[in-house]
């Protein structure tokens, strides 16, 4: 009897121990390996490559690791603060699988950096800093490496000076240092035009308005104005017939 329950008992252990090893090896990979990127990975969707590497350069090593943590990331692309944000995002979440190459391509520091520049002041609007873990400095410019679409812009410091005789403004500072929120328009000589000037106040309705003007896409502005009036046309149609023109708001 007692040898009978012995041998129940180790085949009941030995077939949960196959069962576990056959769930835990089915997904995670014992090296590098090539996976269709799943239609749920959204950050990814219409990346112009189909197969991703895993484990990723995060160290995800089955998909719906990556999946599941590529979702808090979803909003920074939504915020469209730079062209190739979903490149870089995807280098890291979903690189490209090429088999014969032992291993894996990383984007190039430059395009770590263009992303950066041109999202990390609008992710700290939101109180989210630049996270150490996508660090530029990790990354390097070589042969093998995701180049950016759109290369990072040159930094200029533009100064106005009240003391101008091209000046049309009265700026008068009671302050060292003090600080204005600048509206200017390019020009085609790459010059710019201050269209508005206003001290920086530190009030909640002040702050509002800039957050507002930061959030601006006017890559996608005009679409979205398309998509809002298609949606309401009655409402524009009013404004056109009530006051001789169409109003956006």
């Amino acid at each position: 009897m007692l040898f009978l329950f012995v041998i129940l008992a180790f085949s009941v252990t030995n077939a949960y121990l196959e069962d576990s090893w056959a769930m835990f090896s089915s997904e995670r990979p014992l090296g590098p390996k090539c996976v269709e990127i799943p239609s749920n990975l959204s950050i990814c969707t219409g990346i112009e490559y189909t197969q991703m590497r895993l484990p990723n350069y995060l160290e995800h090593e089955t998909v719906s690791e990556a999946v599941h943590a590529s979702k808090d990331w979803e909003s920074l692309l939504r915020l469209n603060c730079h062209p190739d944000t979903q490149r870089f995002l995807c280098s890291l979440f979903a690189p490209v699988c090429l088999m014969q190459m032992d291993r894996a391509i990383l984007p190039c520091k430059s395009l770590c950096m263009a992303v950066k520049q041109g999202c990390e002041n609008r992710m700290a609007n939101y109180g989210f800093p630049w996270p150490e873990m996508l660090s530029c400095e990790k990354f390097v410019d070589d042969d093998m490496c995701i180049k950016p679409v759109q290369p990072a812009k040159e930094t200029s410091e533009i100064r106005l000076s009240a003391e101008s005789t091209g000046c049309p403004c009265n700026i008068s500072t009671k302050v060292k240092n003090e600080k204005f929120v600048v509206m200017a328009s390019r020009q085609s000589d790459g010059n710019y035009l201050a269209n508005l000037v206003l001290p920086w106040k530190k009030d909640k309705n002040f702050k509002r308005a800039v957050h507002q003007f930061q959030r601006l896409n006017c890559q996608s502005l005009g679409r979205e104005i398309r998509e809002s009036a298609s949606k309401r046309p009655h409402y524009y149609e009013m404004r056109r017939h009530n006051t001789g023109r169409y109003q956006l708001f």
